[in-house]
């Protein structure tokens, strides 16, 4: 059931902590399984982890993020569906060693529940369940 506004608009609830970090568990474990296949599957987990909130036919919403009811949105709640840029700037600082571990950190203690990613390419995660 999707909630709106008093304009009709649907609201964009903030996703909950914890249901982001399940999605992100959800998409590395992905993302482990698909490098087991030699290099095509490297590929494929490298491009996976840099796109998945882009891909089109993921609707903004990673295989985790689908899973929890997440999808991830630009400011104005415009979800990141063949918006490259952002989706790979949220997504490339998972990458760089000991990241994810200042990402939660950020994430944990950042009252509008921005991690760094999201901050730099203007981005936020929200529930649509």
């Amino acid at each position: 059931m999707e909630i709106l506004d008093q304009s009709g608009t649907p609201e964009l609830r903030k996703a909950e902590n914890g249901n982001r970090i399940v999605a992100y568990l959800i998409d590395v474990i992905l993302i482990g399984l698909m490098s087991f296949v030699p290099i095509a599957g490297w590929i494929a987990a490298v491009a996976y982890g840099l796109t998945r909130d882009s891909l089109p036919f993921l609707d903004g919403q990673s295989i985790g993020k689908k899973a929890m009811g997440l999808r991830a949105v630009t400011e104005d709640g415009t979800p990141l569906t063949n918006n490259w840029g952002p989706g790979i700037i949220r997504n490339i600082v998972l990458w760089i060693p000991l990241f994810p571990l200042i990402e939660l950190i950020v994430l944990l203690t950042n009252d509008k529940g921005l991690r760094l990613g999201d901050q730099w390419a203007k981005t936020k995660v929200v529930s649509i369940k």
